[in-house]
């Protein structure tokens, strides 16, 4: 499996991320994830104003690291913020469904789709990639549901939808990490308000 080190990375830091917002409670989240996003940020700039330590990073923390974020910052800071948005826009149970369809679905989409993905639908991406995302989620939605959230099935998988054709469809130019929640946020908000 190709980045496995990334792949783990980007589960492990969505659930540790989701994790200050039930340790520190809203307020306590939202400043660390502020704070996290701004040290991403001033440390890739560093990275990339000083040569030597780009070049470190780059040759020590490849498997952490696309080959096209060495001129570009990374996605950590925007997966952070989409984090943080998505708990500052959307009810609780709103938020933590959509990043984890973050963190869980896209990691899988990314492996199934360069194992088994077949079935090119856009650029690089495939359907078995983009199925196995949306499967994944509406997995974990309805995991979260058994444990006590409220989100109408309909309304779970909706927000997988919109999560994967973000994944599918979003410009290279823009970042998934932050687009992903959010987008499935505001689908689930929306909808739940008729559901």
């Amino acid at each position: 499996m190709k980045h496995i080190g990334r792949k783990i990375f980007h589960l492990l830091g969505g659930l540790g991320l989701l994790s200050l917002y039930y340790l520190l409670g809203r307020h306590g989240a939202l400043l660390a994830y502020g704070l996290i996003a701004l040290a991403v940020l001033v440390f890739d700039m560093a990275r990339l104003k000083i040569g030597r330590l780009n070049h470190f990073i780059q040759s020590h923390c490849s498997s952490f690291i696309r080959v096209g974020e060495a001129d570009k910052i990374t996605g950590i800071s925007p997966y952070v913020i989409g984090v943080g948005l998505s708990f500052f826009l959307y009810r609780t149970d709103v938020a933590t469904t959509a990043i984890l369809f973050l963190a869980c679905g896209d990691v899988s989409a990314t492996t199934v789709g360069e194992r088994f993905g077949r079935t090119k639908i856009f650029r690089e991406k495939s359907l078995e990639g983009t199925l196995a995302f949306i499967i994944v989620s509406l997995a974990v939605g309805s995991g979260l549901n058994l444990a006590g959230f409220q989100i109408p099935f309909s309304v779970l998988a909706a927000g997988a939808v919109a999560a994967a054709g973000v994944e599918l469809f979003l410009p290279r130019f823009l970042n998934d990490n932050l687009a992903i929640p959010v987008a499935a946020g505001a689908v689930m908000t929306l909808l739940s308000a008729f559901a």
